[in-house]
């Protein structure tokens, strides 16, 4: 007996688990062994669907790639943006002529993602003037106009809402993915299967009682003035209905929180499972109240039923205690006990002693709080100066002995979260590259691997042949190394399908790169020879990233030494899986 037959003769229940763990090209070639295999693949390759610029990066150790098919770019990263459009553009055109031509497959698509994520910064981020050099400007002009900005084939997607009845989602996600809504009316009082639903105005709550929808995503709200033309008991019914409420922006949330709390009846507990607020307190009047709405939406929630919760917490009032009201009432007899929960720091200030106030309060909540014994997921985001500069001078407070008071409060703290399974931190190189100490170490006493060895005094020449443009002192000045890690974690941080921070398991890892020339205004010396001789682009990057894999594997370590149980630590793109047969050995996914 052939191993196709052994294959084809297993039950379809077993074939369909097998093959949504596939990787997508893996699916593709199954597809054309039989017409059996070629149906069970179908649903699979064609029920969730991310559209980018990026591919995917794949890896033996886990199966995350298989979650979703990418309709990307190219996986040559030294291709031109130019070309990395076309090609994104073709795989869309070539997706439109399979749906028309076999439009049983329109009943496979149940959920469409669209990652709109910008390739990378300027190359003149970070400076104050446009470039003098006109040859230069011409050829940057002529990028802009010849590159398409991101954008999904408009009849590809007016095909999609048309006739895949069973389409359940159909998001904009990313950074700012807040641009209008995808869906209109009328598409979606005929998509009876839909079930999340992102709403750019309020007046979308109308579709939400009558329909199958369980999940909200509230984004910025683009009608003026911002007001909700529904009913009260619209709005009511639809809270009812919900299973996830998810809020984007701060004002949309204050006004649908301020309405919503008018009329609910405070007796009666939301059946929500997850949500994702904001809590902040800045320099508005009205941002008092704003908590409060929080504080009493927060006590709504039905313990017996919510388990996932993301927040958005800052306060940029040094003397303030506002964010104790917050751990008090997450961590109060009786309160939640959440299964995951993802904190992301807000702040406008860089400044080390915001960063060690977010980490008191997390603390906090964490030794005191019941969710200490049932969570399973957590993921902890630092909002970090798009320079990495805190004060990296002897003036400043990036120094290495406040990061290290930092690392020793964090793995004092996180060992209390007894049962957790994944420990997340998407931006933990850019939050570590405030202190230039810790960087320096890592270039110059970092890890002693053959690869370490040569690759660390690579990226030493690199630095010393590089400026950047420093935004506080307005000049430029000699590349320093929380630059060159700064940028490298930033880039690497966009691996990360940016949904929800409680979502990061839930879709494949793109695959990035940074060119060694965004970001900060970085460029050479004025000195020709280095820009003509300079080997520094993407090429450099997956040798940089296993460097980096290096570095954090240490906290891993230490981390997994105290929490037997933590399974997986991801660390910005950088997956790390427990091999529990090779003695707790931890293994790097992807580089």
């Amino acid at each position: 007996m052939t191993s196709e037959s052994l294959l084809s003769n297993l039950p379809d229940e077993i074939l369909l688990e097998v093959i949504q763990l596939l990787p997508q090209q893996t699916k593709v070639n199954i597809a054309q062994v039989n017409y059996k295999l070629y149906k069970l693949v179908q649903k699979s390759l064609y029920e969730n669907l991310l559209f980018t610029r990026k591919s995917t990066l794949g890896s033996l150790q886990n199966f995350q790639d298989g979650l979703w098919t990418v309709v990307g770019g190219s996986k040559n990263p030294l291709v031109t943006p130019k070309f990395n459009s076309d090609t994104f553009q073709m795989r869309q055109e070539v997706l439109l002529q399979s749906l028309t031509l076999d439009t049983e497959l329109c009943d496979c698509i149940k959920r469409v993602v669209i990652c709109p994520r910008k390739d990378g910064d300027s190359p003149t981020e970070g400076l104050p003037t446009e470039k003098d050099n006109e040859e230069e400007e011409e050829e940057l002009q002529e990028t802009r106009t010849t590159v398409s900005p991101f954008s999904v084939n408009a009849t590809l997607e007016e095909f999609i809402k048309k006739n895949c009845a069973n389409l359940e989602q159909l998001s904009y996600v990313g950074e700012n993915p807040h641009i209008k809504a995808r869906l209109s009316i009328d598409d979606i009082s005929s998509l009876k299967n839909l079930q999340r639903l992102d709403i750019d105005d309020f007046y979308y709550l109308t579709c939400i009682p009558k329909s199958k929808i369980r999940h909200l995503v509230v984004n910025h709200i683009i009608t003026s003035p911002i007001c909700i033309r529904v009913s009260n008991d619209t709005i009511t019914k639809a809270m009812k209905n919900l299973q996830s409420l998810k809020f984007n922006d701060y004002e949309a949330q204050s006004i649908f929180l301020n309405k919503f709390l008018e009329n609910w009846n405070s007796k009666e507990l939301l059946p929500l499972e997850t949500a994702k607020i904001i809590y902040y307190h800045g320099f508005n009047d009205s941002d008092i109240e704003n908590q409060n709405l929080v504080l009493k939406f927060l006590k709504l929630l039905d313990p017996s039923l919510f388990r996932n919760l993301e927040i958005v917490v800052g306060c940029d009032h040094m003397t303030c205690n506002c964010l104790t009201d917050l751990v008090k009432e997450l961590s109060k007899d009786g309160s939640l006990q959440l299964r995951k929960f993802a904190v992301k720091q807000h702040t406008v200030h860089r400044d080390h002693n915001y960063s060690e106030k977010f980490d008191y309060y997390l603390s906090e909540f964490l030794t005191k709080s019941p969710s200490r014994k049932s969570l399973k997921y957590l993921s902890i985001s630092y909002d970090v100066p798009s320079d990495f500069n805190i004060g990296n001078s002897v003036k400043g407070n990036g120094v290495q002995g406040n990061f290290l008071k930092r690392k020793r409060l964090f793995e004092a703290t996180i060992q209390k979260v007894v049962n957790l399974e994944t420990l997340v931190m998407p931006h933990f190189l850019e939050n570590a590259a405030c202190y230039e100490q810790v960087m320096s170490d890592l270039l110059w006493n970092g890890c002693k691997c053959e690869h370490c060895k040569m690759y660390l005094s690579i990226f030493d020449y690199y630095v010393m042949h590089h400026q950047y443009y420093d935004g506080l002192e307005g000049y430029m000045t000699d590349m320093i190394t929380p630059i060159l890690f700064g940028s490298a974690g930033k880039a690497l941080s966009h691996r990360l399908v940016d949904d929800s921070d409680l979502s990061f398991l839930k879709y494949p890892q793109l695959d990035t790169y940074w060119n060694f020339h965004t970001g900060n205004g970085i460029t050479h010396f004025d000195d020709e020879a280095d820009k003509e001789d300079c080997q520094f682009n993407e090429s450099c990057f997956k040798p940089l990233t296993k460097c980096l894999a290096h570095f954090f594997l240490s906290y891993v370590k230490t981390y997994g030494e105290t929490m037997p149980k933590l399974k997986r630590v991801i660390m910005n793109g950088e997956f790390f899986e427990r091999n529990l047969i090779k003695n707790n050995e931890w293994i790097c996914a992807y580089d």
